[in-house]
């Protein structure tokens, strides 16, 4: 027979394996500028910062859903499905971080962004 005695530790077992602070988020995750004023620029402005998730990055009318993020030796290769200014487009990149510094990367080149605190 089950009791509260039995299904208390499965239960705490699940719910840590369930919760969000379990899985530690990736360096990459936070609000990134080009220079700390930009940090203060509101979304809805084209200077906006980038703010960046897990899951994706949106800043001012561009907006990304990462379809894979395959982290290797500190670099994320990211494939992404992106929306700007209305128009949808795939968008492959890298991302490097250092300290306080994130490093985005495509065919293109690179660009440096300072973590907003």
């Amino acid at each position: 027979m089950r009791t509260l005695r039995t299904l208390l530790p499965t239960t705490l077992i699940a719910l840590a394996l369930a919760s969000p602070a379990c899985a530690a988020e990736p360096p990459y995750v936070g609000t990134w500028a080009s220079d700390l004023a930009q940090c203060k620029v509101e979304q809805d402005r084209q200077e906006a910062p980038l703010v960046m998730t897990e899951k994706g990055y949106d800043q001012h009318e561009t907006h990304c859903r990462f379809k894979s993020a395959d982290e290797a030796d500190n670099q994320w290769k990211v494939k992404a499905d992106c929306t700007v200014e209305g128009s949808d487009t795939p968008y492959d990149f890298t991302l490097t971080v250092s300290g306080d510094t994130l490093t985005m990367g495509d065919e293109h080149g690179s660009n440096d962004l300072l973590r907003c605190k």
